[in-house]
């Protein structure tokens, strides 16, 4: 997928993993309010987890070679996802005196790497940690790591905000039994539409996913816009992270990133065409031009070479004339008020235009002639 999966968990100055279930009904609850703060974090600002992963590399990989979807979803695995509707419902037994366990006093084992596998989730729960499976391979972490930092942050404080709310004055071990499960039924109600275990690349998926509201943010243009909303600009803001100027310069960084990349391979693309793929399609025209007389002067039958040249003559117009579309679409993005869009919704597919116009050629021109590695030497020969 070429990729990352940054492996990601919160602790405490001692040591503890709070993404740890522990053995204990005590660290159950701790486990499973830290976690409900997550799920809150990625289903609030799932566009904003979406935008740190953002780059041209990433519209081509997500959802694609083991890759997760843009679709930003949360895996719990069956067992976990179980417990949380439990508490939902309220069907766990009352506690003992002095035992906090919100119903759930004895998780299942939560093996430290999930059996499941399920390499279509982008953000999985995998036994004691979550995986962010989105960052690309030439991206660093640090920005990823600072917007979950910053939203899980806002989210435990939300929690805590409301868990502290319902105790008010009380104490006991019942009261917070009580004010710890309303808290965590209400958090994980209304924000599990982000809780995914199934196939993210299924079609099935991408309609549910839009009928639960979630986001499927497919390109860099979409998925940079949201990333100076007032939301969440207030939330780097509120915990002194990144200031709304920090947060726009960083945008305009990406957006330039976005733009410079494509441009630069939009004139590779062009001037392979022009000066390696085009000559290479003529000179084989016309190797093929002097086999048809050198037949014809033998009194052979000539339609085999002829044949063979009407075959790239349709490819060799196509490529030239996807070359100038190329060309002018370069020039036309450089003018446009947004560069990304045009960039985007002009030059990517005039590239692709040329690029299918080189694979009919590569498959009718003589190897020694062709001036670039083939598919078939790259794939099963070198």
């Amino acid at each position: 997928g070429s990729g990352k999966h940054n492996n990601w968990s919160m602790g405490t100055d001692t040591g503890e993993n709070l993404m740890d279930p522990g053995d204990t009904p005590a660290e159950n609850a701790q486990f499973l309010f830290f976690c409900a703060a997550v799920i809150k974090a990625v289903k609030k600002h799932q566009g904003l987890l979406r935008a740190s992963v953002a780059n041209v590399g990433q519209d081509h990989r997500l959802g694609a070679n083991e890759a997760p979807p843009a679709i930003m979803s949360i895996f719990l695995g069956a067992e976990l996802e179980s417990a949380f509707e439990r508490i939902v419902l309220g069907e766990g037994e009352q506690p003992e005196a002095g035992v906090l366990t919100l119903g759930t006093d004895v998780l299942p084992p939560l093996p430290k790497d999930s059996g499941d596998r399920n390499r279509t989730s982008p953000f999985a729960f995998t036994g004691n940690k979550f995986e962010f499976r989105a960052v690309g391979s030439s991206q660093s972490v640090s920005f990823p790591l600072t917007v979950l930092n910053t939203i899980a942050a806002e989210a435990i404080d939300a929690l805590a905000t409301t868990l502290a709310a319902k105790l008010g004055t009380r104490r006991s071990q019942k009261a917070i039994d009580e004010a710890l499960r309303e808290t965590i039924a209400e958090s994980y109600r209304a924000h599990k539409a982000i809780v995914f275990n199934g196939d993210g690349y299924g079609a099935a998926w991408h309609a549910e996913a839009e009928a639960r509201g979630l986001l499927n943010l497919k390109t860099t243009p979409d998925a940079l816009a949201p990333l100076t909303d007032a939301k969440n600009v207030a939330v780097f803001e509120a915990y002194d992270v990144l200031s709304r100027a920090e947060l726009c310069s960083r945008r305009e960084i990406l957006e330039e990133q976005y733009v410079k990349t494509i441009n630069i391979e939009a004139a590779t693309t062009e001037s392979l065409a022009r000066t390696l793929v085009l000559p290479a399609a003529l000179r084989m025209l016309t190797e093929v031009g002097e086999a048809a007389a050198t037949v014809a002067t033998f009194g052979l039958d000539d339609a085999g070479p002829r044949a063979l040249a009407a075959s790239i003559v349709g490819p060799v117009n196509t490529l030239q004339t996807a070359v100038g579309t190329l060309a002018r679409a370069r020039h036309d993005a450089h003018s446009a008020e947004n560069e990304m869009v045009a960039m985007r919704d002009g030059v990517l597919p005039a590239m692709a235009a040329v690029r299918q116009a080189c694979d009919a050629l590569e498959c009718q021109v003589a190897a020694d002639l062709w001036p670039l590695p083939t598919y078939r030497e790259m794939l099963f020969v070198k």
